[in-house]
C-alpha cells in the first residue's frame, strides 16, 4: 500500500485539496452494515475536526465495534475505544461479515506496518506533518487526529 498524497488530510497552499468523501456515504455504509449484521449504528461522528476520519459504532447482542473511515481516501478500519476516548485499531469481529463495499476496510498487519517506506506520494507539508507528529504506523497516518 502506498500513501496517497492527501491522505493526512494536510497540504499546502500551492497544492490542491484532496478529494472529500461524503458523509452521507459514509452514514449509509454504516447503516447497511449493521443491518447485514442484524445491528444497529449507536454512535455517528462526522465531524472531522482535527481528525481526518469519520467514525461509527456498530452494536450486536452486547458487542460492538467502530468503524473509521478517511474522508480523503475509501480506507477503513475497526476500532474500540481507550480510556483516553480515542481510538485503538482492532480486526474485524467475527460477528460482523462484510458484503460488497465501496471502503477498503485495511487488515490489522496493513495498519500496523511501519509507514517509512510508503510515503513517496506525500507533499512535503504532510511529511513535515509527520516529522512533527511522529506516528509509527500506516494506520496513525490513515487515522489521524492531528490538528
Amino acid at each position: 500500500m502506498i500513501l496517497p498524497k492527501g491522505i493526512t488530510g494536510f497540504w499546502g497552499t500551492d497544492t490542491a485539496p484532496p478529494p472529500h468523501l461524503d458523509e452521507k456515504a459514509f452514514c449509509q455504509m454504516c447503516y447497511s452494515i449493521a443491518m447485514e449484521n442484524g445491528g444497529n449504528v449507536t454512535e455517528l461522528d462526522t465531524d472531522t475536526y482535527p481528525r481526518n476520519f469519520y467514525s461509527a459504532k456498530i452494536s450486536r447482542y452486547g458487542q460492538s465495534i467502530f468503524v473509521l473511515r478517511n474522508v480523503h481516501y475509501p480506507y477503513a478500519a475497526f476500532a474500540q475505544r481507550d480510556a483516553s476516548g480515542g481510538f485503538v485499531l482492532a480486526g474485524q469481529p467475527e460477528w460482523l461479515q462484510l458484503s460488497e463495499d465501496p471502503a477498503r476496510f485495511l487488515s490489522l498487519a496493513e495498519l500496523n506496518q511501519d509507514w517509512s517506506g510508503l510515503c513517496g506520494e506525500l507533499s512535503p507539508e504532510e511529511l513535515e506533518q509527520i516529522r512533527y507528529w511522529n506516528p509509527q504506523t500506516v494506520g496513525e497516518i490513515v487515522f489521524n487526529a492531528w490538528d
